[in-house]
């Protein structure tokens, strides 16, 4: 058993998923792959059948060793066999939301240089278009076996290129992390249609030889039942993912034995009481997981930790990755210091896809990658996340966390989510505004009654929001992540008509 500062061993490679998946087929053709999200059951065999004969039409409409192939990545079998034939033709596997914008779609055919793009009709059915225009003609996607898409400080979406050892690697370390065992199924919740959302449920099950458990729609209370009825062993999640499924505990509406040995969970702020409310109303390890699509899962907690160092801690490196914290002249800083985050290791991009953020990735002179996050990395390894760069909300000259003043206002008992964001404002040039979705029959609540609980939390005055923004809904991105850019259209409108409104009376 490593100590508390490592994680166990774990072997991986550099094999794409098609000849993983090809042998596990040939050694056991009708084992469980998959089950739909109409429980209809696929096989391995069925569904290397499915993938045999999309690659027979991609290959058809010209798709070749590093082309690159664009997906409507709905969550269905077509999706999955879709990324199954691409990597039987060493192809690229490009998956984008079905439900992104007809603007942010020709944004990205425009520059992506696709060879043909896959929409699945049905479960089992696709079309596949020949797309017009220049090929990629990068070197880089010799080596490339997923661009995942995510979005650029410009307004332009960025394409993250990985190769296969970056999948593999990442999900033999959460293997590994979680002590899976053969025949432990993976709970499909996250869309398909990013990098870790690719890697950590399609190409975690299918390389491995896990069944893959699809869930949509999102309803907590039957991912629940999904979970126990198929035994899975692992998933990962956002908070709001994980906050519903206590929700859905403590209400009654589900209860059971749930045999997930752990979920991952990470890409915004969560409380130190949700860990804690998962332990005790689902009997689930949730472990908090430091990634991004540029180098996925590269840091988690373990199910053994203590509970308060999984509630405390965003993990300790896996095993070849190197993480520190850096000012900003780039020079690592000593342990226990706050700083830019840094890492570099196996499931480290490729780089950026060109016309898709190329020239932009963010490096020091070693290779360090620079993620944006500030962090504090102790004595003995373990890293916490402790903010973003980019979110820094300057008032007045003075710079306010949003993720420090977040995790305060999490605790109030009627606040279920909450983003805290930048309005302008004339004189102090920025003030912060806190957009809130309360919790059920938590009733009304106004900003004094907000501000005397930053006072019981002991944050600085400066610190205080000075909008309140009650929502309905929560807007996320593709990954399920709370949408920052959006709350903050949201925030500024609101406190743009109030101040209106206040200026005609």
């Amino acid at each position: 058993m490593p100590d508390d500062a490592t994680h166990p061993a774990f072997e991986w490679s550099e094999a794409r998923l098609w000849p993983q998946f090809d042998a596990l087929t040939a050694a056991s053709p009708d084992a469980l792959a998959m089950a739909d999200c109409q429980d209809r059951l696929w096989s391995r065999r069925e569904l290397h059948d499915l993938a045999s004969a999309i690659a027979a039409k991609l290959a058809g409409a010209g798709v070749f060793a590093g082309s690159r192939v664009l997906v409507a990545a709905r969550k269905t079998p077509a999706t999955i066999a879709t990324a199954l034939a691409v990597s039987s033709l060493e192809a690229v596997f490009c998956p984008v939301s079905p439900k992104l914008g007809p603007a942010d779609l020709a944004l990205i055919e425009a520059r992506i240089g696709h060879a043909a793009k896959v929409l699945p009709t049905d479960a089992s059915h696709v079309d596949v278009i020949v797309a017009e225009g220049d090929r990629s003609a990068d070197p880089r996607d010799a080596q490339t076996v997923l661009i995942g898409f995510t979005s650029g400080s410009t307004g332009i979406p960025k394409g993250v290129m990985h190769g296969p050892g970056a999948l593999n690697y990442a999900t033999r370390a959460c293997a590994a992390i979680a002590g899976l065992q053969a025949g432990d199924a993976i709970l499909g919740i996250v869309p398909l249609d990013s990098a870790p959302g690719f890697t950590f449920t399609a190409h975690f099950a299918l390389s491995l030889g896990h069944p893959l458990i699809l869930v949509d729609p999102w309803v907590p209370a039957e991912a629940l039942r999904r979970a126990e009825r198929y035994g899975c062993g692992w998933a990962i999640a956002v908070p709001t993912h994980l906050f519903s499924m206590v929700e859905a505990a403590r209400q009654g509406d589900w209860r059971g034995d749930l045999p997930l040995r752990a979920m991952a969970v990470g890409g915004s702020a969560m409380t130190a009481e949700l860990i804690a409310d998962a332990d005790a109303l689902l009997g689930l390890k949730a472990l908090r997981m430091f990634g991004m699509s540029e180098c996925m899962g590269h840091a988690s907690t373990r199910p053994d930790h203590p509970l308060e160092h999984r509630q405390m801690f965003d993990g300790i490196p896996f095993p070849g990755t190197e993480e520190e914290a850096f000012d900003s002249d780039l020079r690592v800083l000593p342990r226990g210091s706050r700083g830019q985050a840094g890492v570099r290791g196996p499931s480290l991009f490729l780089g950026y896809a060109a016309g898709l953020g190329a020239g932009q990735e963010c490096k020091t002179a070693d290779g360090f990658y620079l993620t944006g996050d500030e962090i504090i990395r102790d004595e003995a390894g373990f890293v916490r996340v402790v903010g973003r760069i980019k979110d820094q909300i300057i008032r007045g000259g003075f710079n306010i966390d949003p993720a420090e003043v977040e995790a305060a206002l999490l605790r109030h008992p009627a606040i279920a989510e909450i983003a805290v964001v930048a309005v302008p404002e004339r004189k102090l040039g920025e003030q912060a505004c806190a957009v809130c979705r309360l919790r059920p029959g938590a009733g009304a609540i106004e900003l004094p009654a907000l501000l005397d609980h930053m006072a019981t939390q002991g944050v600085s005055r400066k610190k205080w929001p000075e909008h309140l923004v009650i929502v309905d809904t929560m807007q996320v991105t593709a990954t399920g992540k709370l949408d920052k850019r959006a709350m903050a259209a949201v925030a500024i409108d609101t406190v743009e008509r109030r101040r209106a409104a206040s200026a005609t009376v």
